[in-house]
């Protein structure tokens, strides 16, 4: 197959176009040649070039008005996913691509998939789409992991779009359902060390305490390391999370933004704890005749990573049984709370959590700001008029 890469002088600036050679016309022989233009770069488009070219020489190549959503959606992941999304993504789409899309609308040929195609695969995702293991088989997707799916399937029919093998991409017509919005809890300060108390003496105890006291993510709990820890300055410096989906094998990933790099200062009381856990620690090390050591401040007691799974699900079983409804990740939100109700500045919280923005910080815990409002306005007319 032969192609060529071309220069498209615009008023907005250059872009470029590639024009290849199809196979010949199987009845009348005619040269046939396909147009695919909106690359940015001369390089992206000699690298998608370069692609059609090679699946012409390996015999792959497909005429689109035979190409099904499923064989698209294999290609598209294989082509595109696998060197341009992150490890963890790359196996999020595969999974919902193979256990999901194929199976519902795979068969369907990609030029003829319309938007009620999508909005019957998201109504019967919602009333029973689960398929991960036969106990929960049959049951509901949340409406979240629906809106995940639809996400999925309109990137890759951007891509089929600007390929040119589709004209439209119909997922813009179709309906997602909404993000399903988790009820957040927050326990009363007061009963911060009734929690902790139930969590003292197990190795759970430490992922606790420092979800409170510093608001980290459970990955990035269960992936410090002493070396990231400067109890001198009173310094935690977090620079990878942990993710594991085999007991195991564990993985230590970057965290997924740069706001999420960042060092949370902790107060002397803290510093204390995890001196002492460091002792612990040191004890157990001596007294295992097979210590894994990881160098983990959060810890099994052999020394390996505790499962994030694991985590949530001892957390619950624990504070369920002492009649406490909170999940791990509440304790997160428990940390952001007791700050701007004491009035530290949302910015401050903000840098702690890890957020992108100041505004993500105001948007998820809108229902603190109205009482810092008032706080602020009755320390404005006591600073200005005095206490009457």
């Amino acid at each position: 197959m032969r192609g060529r890469v071309c220069k498209y002088k615009g008023r907005k600036g250059d872009t470029y176009y590639i024009v290849y050679d199809l196979p010949r016309d199987p009845v009348t022989g005619e040269r046939r040649q396909k147009k695919v233009s909106g690359f940015n770069t001369k390089k992206e488009a000699e690298a998608e070039l370069a692609r059609l070219v090679n699946q012409s020489v390996g015999g792959i190549y497909i005429e689109p008005s035979e190409l099904d959503v499923g064989s698209y959606l294999e290609s598209w992941l294989e082509t595109y996913g696998r060197s341009n999304l992150a490890s963890s993504t790359f196996e999020s789409y595969q999974n919902i691509i193979n256990k999901h899309l194929k199976p519902r609308i795979g068969g369907i040929p990609l030029q003829k998939l319309q938007p009620v195609h999508l909005q019957v695969y998201y109504s019967k995702c919602l009333a029973g789409g689960r398929v991960d293991n036969k106990k929960s088989a049959g049951l509901a997707l949340s409406p979240t992991t629906v809106l995940f799916h639809h996400r999925v399937i309109r990137e890759a029919l951007h891509h089929a779009m600007r390929l040119g093998l589709v004209d439209r991409n119909v997922a813009d017509a179709a309906i997602p359902p909404r993000k399903a919005k988790k009820e957040m809890q927050v326990l009363p300060e007061e009963d911060i060390q009734k929690l902790l108390d139930l969590f003292r003496g197990s190795y759970l105890y430490m992922p606790v305490y420092l979800a409170v006291l510093t608001g980290m993510r459970a990955g990035e709990i269960l992936a410090l390391s002493w070396r990231n820890v400067d109890l001198k300055s009173g310094t935690i410096n977090i620079t990878q999370s942990l993710r594991q989906r085999k007991v195991g094998h564990p993985e230590f990933q970057q965290p997924k933004t740069a706001g999420s790099r960042r060092a949370v200062e902790i107060s002397p009381m803290v510093v204390k704890a995890l001196k002492d856990h460091k002792v612990l620690q040191a004890k157990e090390k001596l007294a295992s005749g097979s210590y894994k050591d990881y160098s983990l401040v959060c810890a099994l007691p052999d020394g390996g990573p505790i499962h994030p799974g694991t985590l949530a699900s001892r957390f619950y079983a624990v504070t369920r049984k002492a009649g406490i409804s909170l999940r791990f990740h509440d304790l997160r939100h428990c940390h952001a709370t007791f700050l701007l109700k004491a009035g530290v500045n949302p910015k401050i919280v903000a840098e702690r959590l890890g957020h992108s923005s100041i505004r993500l910080t105001l948007d998820t815990y809108s229902h603190v700001v109205p009482g810092m409002q008032r706080k602020a306005a009755l320390e404005l007319e006591e600073r200005l008029f005095g206490r009457k």
